[in-house]
């Protein structure tokens, strides 16, 4: 507790020391303050009295513009000398207007060049696509023919073998070789005959891919009759009409077929095999109405 009690009076007389420097200072600064007084009131009122002096002068000043100052205050050779600095700076802000106009120019044209050439490269990109398009559409239609008639040519050599194993000696062109469609006939020969038709081309065919191509292997003609040997012919309908009888190198045929190659005076007379067909050939002969 005696411990506590000193602390006590030392803190209390901190405290008394530190008011009464307190005090001390703000009676120094009353005092201070108190002597200056005077002198300062002095200088207020010496400054009221030297402001209402120049009142009037004040009152008598007028702002004065650039123009009225250059040519109301200066001689002629300062006033020329303005001139041209007026005049520089003129031309000075004309060539800044003049320049920014020009890059904003260049900058547009500089723009629309750059959108022209993207719009140029993108057309130009577009059509070579399209030609590599084409080309490889013409490319693959040239590989499908060629691949087609590949085939055929297999087919016909594949036939033409088939033909020459099965045939024999005695084979004259008459013999049952055809493996599809189409039957064998019997030759009918005609005593006499009628008017003559004129010259005909005749040709050969029989049932294969490659004398009959899609209908191949059929076995009805276009007019719905089977395709038989020494009988059937295709001719073209508005010159010999379905199921005449005309008679060729004397010997009796019917029209019953017709072909998308067999126009005008051109026949195409029916042969079982394909080796019968080549043996025919292409022949011209006279082609009279059966009687």
């Amino acid at each position: 507790m005696k411990k506590l009690q000193k602390v006590k009076n030392v803190i209390a007389g901190i405290f008394l020391i530190l008011l009464m420097g307190v005090i001390v200072v703000a009676g120094y600064r009353v005092v201070v303050t108190a002597d200056e007084l005077p002198g300062k009131l002095s200088c207020i009122a010496t400054s009221a009295n030297n402001l209402q002096a120049y009142a009037p002068m004040l009152s008598k000043t007028q702002k004065v513009s650039y123009d009225k100052m250059k040519y109301g205050y200066m001689d002629d050779l300062m006033l020329a000398q303005m001139d041209v600095l007026d005049q520089a700076y003129e031309n000075e802000r004309l060539e800044e207007i003049r320049a920014v106009n020009n890059l904003t120019a260049m900058s547009e044209k500089t723009t629309d060049k750059l959108a022209y050439e993207a719009a140029k490269k993108q057309l130009e990109e577009e059509a070579e696509k399209a030609r590599q398009a084409a080309a490889l559409a013409e490319a693959a239609k040239k590989a499908r023919i060629q691949a087609l008639l590949a085939q055929m040519e297999a087919e016909e050599a594949a036939e033409n073998v088939q033909n020459i194993d099965t045939g024999d000696s005695s084979d004259r062109g008459s013999g049952d070789t055809a493996s599809k469609g189409g039957r064998k006939g019997t030759p009918v020969y005609a005593e006499s005959h009628g008017k003559s038709l004129g010259k005909f081309v005749i040709t050969a065919y029989c049932t294969c891919r490659v004398c009959c191509g899609v209908y191949s292997g059929g076995n009805r003609t276009a007019s719905g009759t089977v395709p038989t040997s020494n009988r059937t012919i295709a001719v073209d309908t508005n010159v010999i009409p379905f199921r005449t009888k005309v008679v060729i190198n004397g010997q009796v045929y019917v029209a019953e077929d017709r072909g998308g190659a067999i126009k005008g005076k051109r026949i195409d007379m029916f042969f079982m095999t394909h080796k019968e067909a080549l043996r025919w050939g292409r022949r011209t002969m006279e082609v009279y109405l059966a009687k």
